[in-house]
């Protein structure tokens, strides 16, 4: 798939739980990537940067995810992920034509992240909570 295509990926959810549960089920996602993720919250919104070299000291940071953070219907939380930035790379003949389509850096621990976010925001309202994973149109 090509970048455009990967960063529409993401997670819609209304979980019955209060926030404080929902940022730290996202904390958990986030540290299944070990050091190659970043984790800052606030009152409104989680931030994961993805660090997807094979050491995060040289990586640059590709994608960066935002979860916002609303109160949802009849009490909960509801939440929204998308990525805000990312870098992509494309192969190139003889070093500067461009051949076939951007990928986007960092694709495989970015869909590791969302795959863990959707199982942690699942275990925390089983019955009531709808967590659904956005794809492209």
């Amino acid at each position: 798939m090509a970048a455009k295509a990967d960063i529409q990926h993401g997670i819609t959810a209304q979980v019955h739980a209060d926030r404080d549960s929902v940022v730290a089920a996202c904390r958990r996602a986030a540290e299944r990537l070990g050091k190659h993720a970043r984790f800052e919250a606030n009152a409104t919104r989680v931030t994961v940067a993805i660090l997807p070299g094979i050491t995060p000291k040289f990586s640059s940071v590709s994608p960066i995810v935002s979860i916002d953070l609303r109160p949802g219907n009849g009490g909960g939380v509801q939440l929204e992920s998308r990525v805000e930035r990312y870098r992509t790379i494309q192969s190139r003949l003889f070093g500067f034509v461009p051949a076939g389509p951007k990928r986007l850096v960092g694709k495989q621990p970015f869909f590791r992240f969302l795959d863990a976010l959707e199982t942690e925001l699942g275990a925390l309202d089983p019955a009531a909570g709808t967590v659904n994973r956005r794809l492209p149109v």
